[in-house]
C-alpha cells in the first residue's frame, strides 16, 4: 500500500489492514491445531478462554462478556464441550445459578495445544522485535483497548 495524503490515516488504513491479517493467520494455526477434534471456532475460543483466564474468570457470561459472543452460542459451545468431556462445571457455593466452568480429561490437553500452537505465530511475529519495542507495543495496546472497551459500552448502551 503507498502511502497518499495524512501519514495518520494511512497508519489507521494499514493497522486495520493488519489486525485483520494476524487475526487470520493466528486462527488459520489454531483451526489447524484443532482439525482432528472437530471444533468450532466458538468451541475453540471458550477452550483458550478457560485455560487463560480460570478461575478468576470461568463463568458463561464472564465468556460472554469478554469474548463479545452471543449467550446462545456460548451456551451451545459450552454444551457440546461438555458432552464430549472437555469441561465441566461447577455450581457456585453462594449463588446456585451460578456454574463454574473449568478444563477436564482430554480438554485440557486440547486447550494446551491451541495454545502453543498460537504461541508459536505470536513467536514468529515478534522475531527481530526488541524488548523496548514490545514494551511500546504493549503500552500503545493497552490505551487502544480502553478505548475499544468505552466505544463497545456505549454502542452496547445506545443498543438497550
Amino acid at each position: 500500500m503507498e502511502r497518499k495524503g495524512d501519514s495518520m490515516i494511512w497508519w489507521e488504513e494499514r493497522f486495520l489492514l493488519d489486525a485483520a491479517k494476524m487475526e487470520k493467520l493466528y486462527w488459520s494455526c489454531v483451526r489447524e491445531a484443532a482439525r482432528g477434534y472437530r471444533l468450532t471456532p466458538n468451541e475453540i475460543s471458550v477452550l483458550l478462554f478457560l485455560r487463560r483466564y480460570a478461575p478468576e474468570w470461568d463463568t458463561a457470561t464472564d465468556i460472554v462478556q469478554q469474548l463479545g459472543i452471543s449467550k446462545a452460542l456460548v451456551a451451545r459451545s459450552v454444551d457440546c464441550l461438555y458432552r464430549r468431556g472437555f469441561v465441566q462445571g461447577e455450581r457456585d457455593a453462594n449463588d446456585r445459578r451460578i456454574v463454574h466452568l473449568h478444563l477436564c480429561g482430554e480438554g485440557v490437553t486440547i486447550a494446551q495445544q491451541l495454545y502453543q500452537s498460537g504461541c508459536r505465530v505470536s513467536e514468529q511475529l515478534r522475531r527481530d522485535v526488541t524488548e523496548e519495542e514490545m514494551q511500546c507495543v504493549h503500552e500503545i495496546m493497552e490505551k487502544m483497548q480502553r478505548n475499544l472497551d468505552e466505544i463497545l459500552n456505549k454502542m452496547e448502551g445506545q443498543v438497550k
